[in-house]
């Protein structure tokens, strides 16, 4: 009899902790929206110190870690069926391989901060490292050759010192869309997933600089006040409609 009990206590513990996980976990659906993404090479010993042993940085041979600097401004992201906002999205992580194999690109989550409270508020209780920052700025400005723009940004509040993003940008050629998967992950053991579905995104190119603190974390990844260096890829985004999907496998991450 107690090892019934005991099984059937296990077995409650776990549906338990599976609905726990099941709320969660949500949806959020983005509206007409610009991004700038760049991907360039980062200090591997700081980077490896922000992700966790379970995750395999990608290029890691290489003595470097590719970090990934994503902002992002949407017409309207309505969160589990809350209000529709308009809203400001900043964040960085770290490249790694796809922990479940899905994915265009996956990156483990160092900084996420938006002015959109809904969606902070959902990822803080999914156990992803939001941030809410009401100051955070995203100008696109197109030039009136409506070919070239600039692109200015900025978080002056994102949990480590404000950082910026100023530089050139191109409008993405016509005809170009193209589907895309990124996943952001965030705990050990990939504890929260946000898999964002793009079903058709058109990219330009950018050449802006990112710029903050030399003695924050994020200054230590690029080795300074000013970083430029996205040779991997450097993009101006536009896409009308995506979707979130943020899923948390367990305990707390």
């Amino acid at each position: 009899m107690r090892l019934l009990t005991l099984g059937t206590g296990l077995f409650l513990a776990a549906i338990s902790a599976s609905a726990a996980a099941e709320n969660r976990s949500f949806t959020t659906q983005f509206s007409h929206c610009s991004e700038f993404a760049g991907e360039g090479a980062a200090n591997l010993a700081v980077a490896q110190k922000l992700v966790p042993a379970g995750y395999t940085i990608t290029g890691a041979t290489s003595g470097t870690a590719p970090i990934v600097i994503r902002m992002t401004q949407c017409a309207g992201v309505q969160v589990q069926g809350t209000p529709s906002l308009p809203t400001t999205i900043s964040q960085i992580g770290i490249n790694i391989v796809s922990p479940d194999g899905t994915g265009t690109i996956n990156n483990y989550v160092i900084v996420y901060v938006s002015n959109n409270p809904f969606l902070v508020l959902a990822l803080q209780r999914a156990g992803a490292p939001a941030r809410y920052d009401p100051a955070i700025t995203y100008q696109y400005t197109l030039g009136s050759d409506g070919v070239s723009g600039t692109l200015y940004g900025a978080a002056p509040n994102p949990g480590v010192p404000a950082y910026f993003l100023y530089g050139p940008e191109t409008e993405p050629p016509p005809n170009s869309a193209q589907p895309f998967i990124a996943n952001w992950w965030f705990g050990e053991h990939a504890v929260v997933k946000e898999a964002t579905t793009l079903p058709a995104i058109s990219f330009g190119t950018s050449g802006v600089t990112f710029y903050t603190s030399n003695a924050s974390v994020l200054g230590a990844l690029i080795g300074g006040n000013a970083y430029s260096a996205f040779t991997t890829l450097s993009l101006h985004g536009e896409y009308d409609t995506g979707t979130m999907i943020v899923s948390v496998s367990g305990g707390r991450s």
